[in-house]
């Protein structure tokens, strides 16, 4: 084998990786960055990239009353759990502090939206109604160059023709265009960059703003570059390597060879947790199917697995081991399997109703993924619902995303061919199709359209919450989430209990160093992004807590590195 020898080894990619190599270069230490695969990204580049920093410079600048103080409360009010309890409040006290510094070498990452979510339960003790969380600011990736194919692309559903990225805004946009001017200028604005980008930068592959997660990996991947920081790609972490109980090095994969490289100060993981180690999945999560998870296929716990190995300690502390979100399954063009998440697009709006089983609604469909999820696997003192269909009629489908499905017309035909969506004349006819008793679905879509009539849900209340209004369509009277599901032909997508990342993770201290078996702390290694245990112990309070916390405690793992 041959050796190398650096201050600090990064194991990952995504923003929790890319962020703490920036950090520690910026600190003088010499740094290595291994990656497994050939892309830059992990699931950060499929996801939002939204971030919740209470007290950020962001937020107070946006005039945000908030304070750490009423940020704990919402938290504390929320986790009924003590686990982690700890790590949160660490997380709340430095997270701001740790944002303001990886901005000050990076350069800005992240701005508020004008119109921004609430914190996910808006009317618990502490909670803020205008929100905390911070979106990426987008990326021209044309920046990058010859180096722009490195970023993992997102999801195909989630941009325009799938080539474009779109901001949530540009979302809204769309949909709005044939009733406002101001929609139809800013929808022909992306019309014409897609037109661009097609006709003089179609070496990139696709548009080349990059939004979302993937501007975040975009911006921080600049700063790698432009710092040297040396990044192997294609190359597996296969093991640790210890002295005398410290970790001062880590055995990698290359091209079929193994190589030590030294790491002086110590090893960082962040290399994206377990959503597809079917292993993991079946020793601590087997209750729930495996296969369904719309992280990177790519997060398959190899971090998790080599720190156990040197007698890590998996931390099962939390009442839920994923981040839960409803997925449903597609097959594209080109035969590949879109796995989507229905996180935020369609299950507010008015006309979309959810059932079970039996054709029963179970739980209100603007509420957030997490607890959706939770309700449909029986977590919320219920019994298990699935399977679960979303439902909508053609109203619906003419104005808004439905699953995987945008509101074009040639989409829903391919949809329905393809068996995606699931087409009929009739309420009675889709329930055949679906599986449920026609008298029963018939009875639940009739409750909906009386309830639709007064603008209020009487069984669930959807729409009775600043979030779920949020996430409604504003222009709907009088309840933004809830409307009638009457005009045929009617549709239905199955959804199952799929997850956007895992929970479980490396048991950490306050510093992210990676627990032993016994509790203490092992020298040298350091654990974040979902390789750590989450600090919100498996529940979730707003968009945005996982990559904050990423990057926080990557910030604060490098210092307690530096300070060795």
């Amino acid at each position: 084998m041959s050796s190398d020898t650096f201050d600090l080894v990064v194991a990952g990619s995504g923003a929790a990786g890319l962020a703490a190599a920036v950090i520690a270069r910026s600190k003088g230490m010499r740094v290595l960055i291994v990656e497994k695969t050939g892309l830059i990204g992990g699931t950060t580049s499929y996801s939002g990239g939204v971030v919740w920093v209470p007290d950020s410079r962001q937020n107070v600048e946006s005039g945000l009353d908030d304070s750490v103080e009423q940020a704990k409360r919402y938290l504390d009010s929320i986790i009924t759990t003590p686990h982690e309890r700890e790590a949160r409040h660490m997380y709340l006290e430095r997270g701001a502090e740790a944002f303001a510094y990886l901005e000050s070498v990076t350069g800005p990452l992240f701005y508020v939206r004008e119109s921004n979510s609430p914190d996910y339960y808006p009317d618990a003790e502490g909670a803020s109604k205008k929100g905390r969380a911070m979106t990426p600011i987008s990326c021209d990736g044309r920046k990058l160059g010859a180096r722009f194919p490195d970023i993992r692309p997102p999801l195909p559903e989630m941009s325009l023709f799938g080539r474009q990225m779109l901001e949530l805004k540009d979302v809204y946009h769309l949909l709005n265009a044939r009733r406002s001017a101001r929609s139809a200028f800013h929808a022909l604005r992306l019309l014409l960059r897609d037109v661009r980008d097609r006709l003089f930068y179609s070496g990139y592959g696709r548009g080349t703003r990059l939004t979302n997660g993937n501007a975040l990996v975009a911006n921080l991947y600049q700063s790698v570059l432009a710092q040297d920081i040396p990044v192997l790609r294609n190359t597996p972490l296969v093991d640790l390597v210890k002295d005398g109980g410290r970790v001062v090095g880590v055995v990698i994969e290359q091209g079929g060879s193994r190589r030590t490289i030294q790491a002086k100060r110590g090893v960082i993981l962040a290399t994206g947790g377990f959503g597809w180690s079917k292993q993991f999945r079946d020793d601590f999560m087997d209750d729930v199917p495996f296969g369904f998870s719309a992280t990177s296929p790519d997060s398959t716990g190899d971090g998790i697995e080599v720190a156990m190995t040197s007698g890590a300690k998996l931390d099962r502390g939390n009442v839920d081991g994923a981040f839960w979100a409803p997925v449903s399954v597609a097959k594209r063009r080109d035969g590949s399997i879109a796995r989507f998440p229905h996180l935020m697009a369609d299950r507010a709006k008015p006309g979309l109703i959810a059932v079970n089983k039996d054709g029963r609604r179970f739980f209100n469909e603007a509420e957030n993924y997490h607890d959706f999820v939770r309700a449909m696997i029986g977590r919320l003192g219920n019994e298990d619902q699935q399977p679960v269909h979303l439902i909508c009629d053609a109203n619906y489908l003419r104005k808004y995303a439905f699953g995987a499905v945008p509101p074009l017309s040639s989409e829903r035909r391919r949809a329905v061919r393809s068996g995606y969506l699931i087409e009929a004349a009739t309420i009675e006819a889709l329930a055949a199709q679906i599986g449920v008793a026609a008298a029963t679905l018939e009875d639940t879509v009739a409750r909906v359209n009386r309830d639709a009539d007064l603008g209020v849900d009487s069984e669930f209340g959807k729409g009775s919450s600043a979030y779920n209004r949020y996430l409604g369509d504003p222009t709907h009277a009088p309840n933004p989430c809830v409307g009638p599901v009457g005009k045929a032909p009617f549709y239905a997508v199955r959804v199952h209990a799929g997850d956007i990342g895992t929970t479980y993770g490396l048991a950490a201290d306050r510093h992210s160093r990676v627990l032993s078996t016994d509790g203490a702390p092992i020298d040298g290694l350091y654990a974040c992004g979902n390789d750590r245990n989450s600090i919100m112990a498996g529940f979730y309070p707003a968009g945005g807590i996982t990559i904050g916390p990423a990057l926080t405690f990557a910030y604060l793992a490098v210092m307690h590195a530096l300070a060795k």
